[in-house]
């Protein structure tokens, strides 16, 4: 549904990224729309004809591959844009990740027309841009260095500190089978790791919860 905001922090958020007056006004005419959690915004295999910018909340951002095994690859947070969606749109081609709310969010909506319109036209809208692909390059790096040199136990408990971090809670809403998703491993794997964090007292697996006892 579309969200009613007040015109005057509107104007403020993109104040904090754009500096031109011209397109400040341009982004009157896009829609701001509030998104439930899990609420998918964009899934894999489908053709992109607009981008989201996060107001606030988070939206994440899973590859797939052909057994339904899920790799986290970042999260979207305030003031953020999706790097793949801005790629799918550019280049018309259908999108290679899904995009699900993590933390109900509040997002502007940018058509394709715009997006490209934009980047010619606007040089802080092009260094947001470049500034985001950076970001999100460095992101995937992190990424493929956890996948490949560091222990299933060790991105467990970075998951856990991330999850944290995000929600702003020591009090997780999370499942085992969500975290085996995202830690791309089976949930027994997961089950039986937390089950050891449990014994040395650190946490307290609940349903669908997960409670942070000690620090990781």
């Amino acid at each position: 549904m579309i969200k009613m905001i007040n015109e005057t922090e509107k104007i403020n958020f993109l104040k904090e990224f754009f500096f031109e007056k011209e397109l400040i006004q341009e982004f009157s005419d896009c829609p701001v729309v509030d998104l439930d959690e899990n609420y998918f915004l964009l899934k894999e295999g489908e053709y992109v004809s607009a981008i989201p910018i996060v107001i606030n909340g988070s939206i994440k951002v899973i590859r797939t591959d052909e057994s339904g095994k899920e790799i986290l690859m970042y999260f979207i947070e305030k003031g953020e844009s999706c790097a793949l969606s801005i790629s799918a749109c550019l280049t018309n081609s259908k999108s290679k990740a899904l995009a699900q709310v993590e933390e109900r969010a509040t997002v502007i909506i940018i058509s394709d027309d715009k997006l490209k319109k934009w980047i010619e036209k606007y040089n802080s809208f092009k260094t947001y841009i470049f500034k985001l692909y950076h970001n999100r390059f460095t992101e995937l790096i992190n990424v493929f260095e956890a996948i490949a040199f560091k222990n299933i136990d060790t991105r467990l408990i970075e998951k856990l500190k991330e999850k944290m971090a995000h929600q702003n809670t020591d009090l997780i809403n999370i499942t085992h089978q969500q975290l085996a998703k995202e830690l791309g491993t089976a949930r027994e794997v997961v089950s039986r790791l937390l089950k050891q964090l449990e014994k040395q007292g650190k946490i307290e697996s609940r349903r669908g919860k997960i409670k942070i006892l000690q620090h990781l």
